[in-house]
This record gives structure tokens, sequence and C-alpha cells, in this order.
């Protein structure tokens, strides 16, 4: 796969498990991905969860998308969007955050951009993989 390939995959299939930590304890959670194309990968979520306090106190994830034996990992670092027209954009695409929106204003929606991660990918439909081969590594 290439880094289209790549974007593609996660747009078909934008649920992400994101792994976050807080202080040494790693934490886990399926996330769904807003949109991925050549600008980076972006996520919402509500600024009172932890997941958004854990990113903006430690941006480093990791993402693990997985659809029809393809895993796709991708690692990088999270840069918080403040831009209130991607806000508003997210909340009129996805209206669950209306009600804390008007309740607390735009800053309730938290936006995070991934640029500049890499993608590695295991695909289980073919052969393993020998033991000890170094992973590939797609900048995205």
């Amino acid at each position: 796969m290439d880094k289209k390939e790549v974007l593609a995959f996660i747009t078909k299939n934008p649920i992400a498990y994101m792994a976050t930590a807080e202080g040494n304890k790693p934490h886990v959670r399926a996330m769904g991905t807003y949109r991925a194309d050549e600008n980076g990968i972006i996520f919402s979520m509500q600024s009172p969860k932890d997941v958004y306090k854990q990113l903006v106190k430690n941006p480093e994830t990791e993402l693990c998308y997985y659809a029809d034996g393809v895993q796709i990992r991708v690692t990088g670092k999270m840069q918080e969007v403040k831009d209130p027209a991607l806000k508003k954009e997210i909340v009129e695409k996805r209206p669950f955050y209306k009600p804390g929106v008007e309740k607390e204003g735009l800053g309730y929606v938290g936006a995070f951009i991934l640029k500049k991660g890499k993608a590695t990918i295991l695909d289980m439909k073919g052969p393993p993989s020998p033991v000890g081969v170094p992973k590939v590594w797609i900048d995205l």
C-alpha cells in the first residue's frame, strides 16, 4: 500500500482504536475518524472527556484500523485544532455535539489532527511475514 491507499482504507474504515497515556497508564478506545486526507487525520471529541485531556497533556498517539484481514497502525503526534470553522463543520456533521455546544460554546468540541504520521500494515490474508523482518513504514 502507498499513502493514497492507506488514506482510502482509513476513509472506508473510519473506526480507529486510539491509544493515549495518562501518567504511565495506557488508555485505548474506539474513535471515529472525522476525516483522513493529504492534510492529516482529524478526530473530534467532547473537551470534558479524558481522551481530550490526555491528548492535550501528551499528544503522542498510536491508531489502529482493522478491516477484512488488514491492520493499519498509524503513529504520530496530535496537534489541537482550534479553528471555529472546522468545529462548526464537525457539529453540523455530528449533531450529538449540539446540546453541549449550545450550553458551553464551540470550546465543547475538541479537535485534533495527526500530521506527518507513519503507518505500518499487516495483511493477515496472505502468508505470514518471517519473524524478524523489519516493519515497513509509510509516511502520511
